[in-house]
């Protein structure tokens, strides 16, 4: 069962929804528990609501700012402070080097009583991390992705009941729309996104592919469905003309990836009949990493291994194909992480995560391994990147972010290899 549908379960039982937007490395002992229990099957009571045209606020207020000394290229010698005195960064994300998106926690300690983690604040830099305002007040949001500069998509609460709707924004986060549904379409046309969503009043499904048109609120379900069964990545990773979908074989719950080189009109599909043995809870989706060129990754978690398969083009002659990377097996696997496990840098290396304990903190951190052209993966230190991020990503144009949860410090790259503070918080 994938998370967006433990949350749509979970909110029809009325019971607060696991928060998304929590540290890696907290909310992956979520996810290992949520798949080791039993979910009963229960009876669906949340729609999906894609109403017309009424803007949401997001409880807007004057917006508070702090300024810092931090600019796009990190020439300063100080990072941008954050507001909220001592509010943890549950998610972060990025448009391009100038345009950066936090969700900030609301809840300063969980020590004492339960905290509704999904409950955040939103906050943005328009000047690389300089500045630094709140979008709106508060929100409950379940899940954030950037689209573009200003253009912000999230899965929000509509108060009161549990449901869960799909929102944009196109003003950086201070105002909220519902979307439209429109009618299937052969293809995501250009402009659209390519994203993962149950249809509508259909809570218990699994997603579907779909196309959506920030500028016009709409989103119609593509004709030409991946054969497999999604997982609950909300935005389809794209790169080079691709689209790359990953989820399990509905036949036999063996992981697979799905490729499209035409905007989602036809899909190639591969299932890795040779992967792992998986545990009992069944087999996780394949973990996506690409960079710019028709290159992929796809990371294969079965219950004690980890194994690493790479796609080519075929000399450019149409589809590709997928290959074992056998040097994966290199890295210790013997603690795999949650979320995210690797990253590919700006010169096309593939990097991945091994979980390590920190002998300093009480946490867990994260050592990388590199793969060389030989296949083979071994340890390397990016500079000026701490053990505690998580996870790395990368924006359309190539601009590398991570966030640090302990140090509430986010990083900015842009090779991958070299890092430097963006912002920091007080």
């Amino acid at each position: 069962m994938t998370e967006l549908r433990d949350l749509f379960e979970e909110a029809a039982n009325s019971a607060p929804p696991p928060s998304r937007l929590v540290a890696d490395e907290l909310y992956a002992a979520g996810r290992r528990r949520r798949r080791r229990r039993t979910v009963a099957n229960c009876a669906a009571a949340v729609a999906l609501v894609m109403t017309a045209g009424t803007g949401i606020a997001a409880m807007a207020g004057h917006e508070r700012s702090v300024s810092g000394e931090a600019g796009v290229d990190q020439k300063q010698s100080l990072p941008g402070a954050l507001p909220h005195h001592g509010e943890r960064i549950q998610w972060s994300g990025a448009a391009d080097a100038r345009h950066l998106y936090l969700s900030m926690s609301t809840q300063l300690s969980c020590s004492k009583e339960p905290c509704a983690k999904s409950i955040v604040q939103l906050v943005a830099s328009d000047d690389g991390g300089r500045t630094w305002s709140d979008r709106g007040g508060p929100i409950n949001a379940a899940n954030f992705e950037v689209l573009g500069p200003g253009r912000l998509l999230a899965v929000l609460h509509d108060s009161p009941g549990p449901k869960w709707t799909l929102q944009t924004s196109t003003d950086g986060g201070r105002t909220w729309h519902r979307l439209d549904q429109a009618p299937p379409v052969a293809a995501v046309p250009t402009g659209s996104i390519a994203v993962c969503w149950p249809e509508s009043n259909k809570a218990a499904s699994a997603c579907r592919m779909h196309a959506l048109d920030p500028a016009t609120r709409r989103i119609a379900p593509l004709t030409s469905q991946p054969a497999l069964t999604l997982s609950d990545d909300l935005r389809i990773r794209e790169s080079a003309g691709r689209l790359w979908a990953s989820g399990v074989d509905p036949a036999t719950g063996r992981p697979g990836v799905a490729v499209s080189r035409d905007a989602g009109r036809t899909w190639s599909t591969q299932v890795f009949a040779d992967a792992p043995a998986c545990s009992r809870a069944g087999c996780p989706a394949p973990y996506l990493a690409a960079g710019d060129g028709p290159i992929g990754y796809a990371v294969v978690l079965g219950a004690q291994q980890r194994v690493v398969y790479r796609y080519e083009e075929n000399d450019g002659q149409g589809a590709g194909g997928w290959q074992r990377v056998p040097g994966a097996g290199s890295v210790p696997s013997d603690r795999l992480p949650g979320g995210v496990q690797s990253f590919v840098t700006a010169d096309g290396t593939h990097v991945l995560f091994q979980v390590v304990t920190q002998s300093d903190q009480d946490v867990d951190g994260h050592r990388w391994w590199r793969a060389g052209a030989d296949g083979t993966y071994e340890a390397v230190q990016p500079v000026g990147l701490p053990a505690t991020v998580n996870p790395i990503r990368r924006t359309s144009n190539g601009w590398f972010y991570t966030h640090s949860y302990l140090d509430k410090v986010v990083y900015g790259s842009t090779d991958g290899w070299h890092w430097s503070p963006v912002a920091r918080g007080s």
